[in-house]
């Protein structure tokens, strides 16, 4: 029988008769054919898509890979970073702060975070692994950027409150005025003068005249002239520390110093004398607020004297009842 041929047995002639094909059903048959081959060419390469790669497609497969395992260092590089400002963060509010008598910082302050709930959209068009480590690394960046900006503002904040503290430190007016014993300590006293008691707002040191007069602490003159009853003085404005300092009685003012002149502490502004109501030579000294109210100045001694020296100074302002001025 010839090929491509389709026969049928005929129980008369008991022979196979030729089927006649028409043109349209050979075509038919031609087309189911053709979608067989299609079908099973696909489904040959699917399969073999799923288990044999490119090289350019293995090659990315490797680089994702490699920048996961690149992307998991980095976060525990940070991790470590963040432990590390934790610990900064701590000293400031344990230590620095407090040293300085700052307020401390909240902490929901201290852990700023990452607004909403989705703040990187971007990764969502990667897969699942990759868009989660980009996800997670990403806001520990961002976090740990926020961490060291507050971290920075609060060590300008304390730069500048230890710049004022350093300041108000060398304005304290914490020495002696003059090489000299206390005649007359801070309190009520009898006038040699006036003949009254009265209060006495300050203190009073033996100093021959022409004795050296040192500014107790760093300021600005506020007035360097004579007064009926102060005679010669200079009057030092302590701003920052908060305190005026008077000396009184002198012989004469320090050459050139003069209203707004800028005092360190040690500098001579004068010499001790008898000017103005004053009975003897001598230094009055005085320590005042910024509004005028008397202080001892006993009370701003005691720092740069020994325990035992500060002790005879205060002996020495208790047992003396007699001004000269």
């Amino acid at each position: 029988m010839a090929a491509n041929k389709f026969y049928h047995f005929d129980e008369e002639t008991y022979s196979f008769v030729e089927v006649p094909v028409s043109r349209k059903r050979h075509w038919a048959r031609l087309g189911w054919m053709a979608l067989f081959a299609v079908i099973l060419a696909s489904g040959v390469t699917w399969g073999l898509d799923g288990i044999v790669k490119t090289p350019e497609e293995l090659a990315l497969l490797d680089e994702n890979q490699a920048l996961q395992r690149q992307l998991r260092s980095v976060n525990s590089r940070i991790d470590n970073v963040t432990e590390e400002l934790e610990k900064l963060q701590s000293m400031d509010q344990d230590f620095y702060r407090t040293l300085l008598n700052a307020g401390e910082t909240s902490d929901d302050v201290l852990q700023v975070g990452v607004g909403g709930s989705d703040p990187y959209p971007e990764f969502n068009r990667f897969s699942t692994s990759t868009s989660t480590i980009l996800t997670r690394t990403a806001t520990k960046i961002d976090q740990l950027e926020r961490q060291i900006l507050l971290q920075n503002e609060s060590y300008r904040e304390l730069a500048s409150l230890a710049e004022a503290h350093e300041i108000q430190l060398a304005e304290m007016p914490a020495i002696l005025p003059v090489n000299g014993r206390i005649t007359s300590g801070y309190g009520s006293r009898f006038h040699p003068v006036l003949k009254i008691t009265r209060p006495h707002p300050g203190l009073d040191f033996h100093a021959p005249v022409g004795t050296p007069v040192y500014a107790t602490g760093d300021g600005v003159i506020e007035e360097a002239t004579s007064g009926a009853g102060l005679g010669r003085y200079v009057k030092i404005e302590h701003a920052t520390a908060g305190y005026v300092t008077v000396y009184a009685h002198l012989s004469r003012i320090a050459p050139g110093l003069k209203k707004g002149k800028s005092i360190k502490r040690g500098d001579v502004i004068g010499y001790s004398g008898n000017s103005g109501l004053s009975e003897a030579p001598h230094l009055h000294y005085e320590v005042r607020d910024l509004s005028g109210r008397s202080l001892n100045p006993l009370f701003f001694l005691a720092p740069s004297m020994t325990p035992a020296a500060y002790e005879q100074l205060l002996k020495d302002a208790e047992s003396t009842t007699l001004l000269f001025d």
